[in-house]
């Protein structure tokens, strides 16, 4: 069965979407990551915070678009 051009267009745009949501989620908690080495403690632990905020909105955002692991 072939889909519509919309439906593929709008599958695509989702696909980069998630990539780019999980791109900044997972450089977020590394930059948390050097902070902590670097001896910034409350750096970090906001650093920490906004990374799992951002994962939650990734993980949420392809739970909600059907999209698997």
């Amino acid at each position: 069965m072939v889909q519509p051009p919309e439906v593929s267009s709008l599958v695509q745009r989702n696909k980069v979407v998630a990539k780019r949501k999980g791109t900044i989620a997972a450089a977020t908690a590394a930059g948390a990551g050097v902070a902590a080495i670097a001896g910034a403690p409350v750096i970090a632990v906001i650093g920490v915070a906004g990374a799992a905020y951002l994962a939650w909105d990734w993980f949420s955002f392809r739970v909600k678009n059907g999209m698997r692991f």
